[in-house]
């Protein structure tokens, strides 16, 4: 009985230290994201089925965007000049603490870097 509760323990410990953030999908995505930082401006991103608004501090862009799951990768393509080409990102959702992680959105020259938004 004393090795079936450890055992019961155990397992539950590893369960709840699994990673939490997950792919999401589309409905996961469909509201207003909030940057988290500590600037005075907070970019934002507002999801719907087919279109992320990305509220800039001096621009306001408009996306079409689709989701790629098995590779965990969102790819935006601009919706008035296409022509540009898309860009792919990695993206993570954590549904406990309603953050969601973009991965290069920013552009930086020696890494890749790591967006949170706090769903509003």
């Amino acid at each position: 009985m004393f090795r079936q509760t450890i055992w019961t323990i155990v397992i539950l410990l590893v369960l709840v230290s699994c990673k939490k953030e997950k792919f999401p999908d589309k409905d996961n995505l469909i509201s207003t994201w909030t940057e988290q930082t500590d600037n005075s401006f907070k970019h934002k991103l507002v999801f719907d089925t087919e279109t992320m608004i990305f509220h800039k501090s001096n621009t306001i862009d408009t996306f079409s965007y689709r989701l790629d799951k098995k590779n965990k990768l969102i790819f935006l393509t601009l919706k008035n000049n296409s022509s540009i080409g898309e860009s792919s990102h990695e993206i993570l959702h954590n549904k406990k603490s309603k953050t969601l992680t973009i991965f290069g959105l920013f552009p930086t020259t020696d890494k890749a870097t790591e967006t949170k938004f706090n769903k509003e």
